[in-house]
């Protein structure tokens, strides 16, 4: 019964594993006219580091962040003076769909990080 117990718990621990490595990769958002970038890396420490690239005539965009993955999301921050950047990435279909919080700081007016990316 034991070992039944252990396999068991074993599988979910390697399956929450494998859940985080999921996002690692390159993805790109947007079109032809509004480019939208995001590179996941797994860090030695079993964190993240994302950075989210964003681009258009007269606007552009970069923020590189840190952070954790939990369940089917990743949550990331980059400080600046003032505040935190926040970046939520929850797996979608096709790639992640990304949701920001307070990054102004990070792109101009007409652009933003938000959006569905799909995996490169």
């Amino acid at each position: 019964m034991k070992s039944k117990a252990f396999a068991l718990v074993f599988g979910a621990a390697c399956l929450a594993a494998h859940g985080a490595f999921a996002f690692e990769g390159r993805y790109v958002g947007g079109d032809r006219n509004y480019r939208q970038e995001l590179t996941i890396k797994k860090r030695a420490d079993g964190r993240f580091d994302v950075t989210a690239v964003v681009g258009t005539e007269g606007c552009s965009g970069l923020v590189e962040a840190r952070g954790g993955a939990g369940g089917d999301a990743l949550k990331a921050e980059a400080a600046f003076d003032g505040g935190t950047c926040v970046l939520t990435l929850r797996r979608a279909k096709s790639g992640v769909s990304l949701q920001t919080e307070n990054c102004e700081f990070f792109h101009g007016a007409a652009c933003d990080f938000d959006g569905d990316y799909r995996r490169r």
